[in-house]
């Protein structure tokens, strides 16, 4: 319920993340309720709740793209939309904002479990912790892979530029030599 309530009053907000829980949820409410109302009071009552659950799911829906990492105009792409909608929020601040509090359960808990002091809770299997430990270095693995990839094209690219530049200047060089030369005759 408190899932549906932050949906429903975060709903003017398209700045933030939102985390699939509150999304999924807040979306099955909002159907729950339309059809509930279709069926015994009519189609009035259900123009009312679509009207008023449109711009919910426009707020909710940017706020799960950005937790997701994507712009909130995918929410206009419907295939993205949906795909953007079942992902894993991710696991660290992006530039919409931190990482939604119950999304971060498992982060706190890998914390908790790698703490000496603190006992896992029985709700967290070992293999859970290591598992979620694996995704995220892999996540970063791949992160730091990528962007070597792209350095080294870069420098690729800076040196055969560099080295098209001095063989330009060794031409514009012999060429005026062969200039003064002909200036002296």
């Amino acid at each position: 319920m408190k899932y549906i309530k932050n949906g429903f009053s975060n709903w003017y907000k398209v700045s933030g993340r939102s985390s699939r829980a509150e999304y999924w949820e807040t979306f099955a409410f909002t159907s729950i309720l339309g059809f509930v109302s279709i069926y015994f009071f009519g189609e009035a009552l259900y123009s009312l709740i679509l009207l008023l659950s449109i711009p919910v799911g426009i707020g909710l829906g940017i706020r799960r793209m950005h937790d997701a990492g994507a712009s909130g105009w995918f929410l206009l792409v419907t295939f993205v939309n949906f795909i953007m909608a079942v992902s894993k929020s991710q696991q660290r601040e992006n530039k919409w904002g931190p990482v939604p509090e119950e999304s971060n359960i498992s982060l706190v808990s890998i914390e908790q479990a790698t703490d000496t002091n603190v006992e896992p809770s029985s709700e967290i299997k070992e293999e859970q912790i290591i598992e979620n430990k694996t995704e995220l270095v892999d996540e970063d693995l791949e992160n730091l892979e990528s962007r070597l990839a792209e350095l080294q094209e870069l420098k690729k690219e800076k040196d055969s530029f560099k080295e098209k530049e001095d063989k330009r200047k060794k031409e514009i060089l012999e060429e005026i030599e062969k200039l003064k030369k002909e200036l002296d005759e």
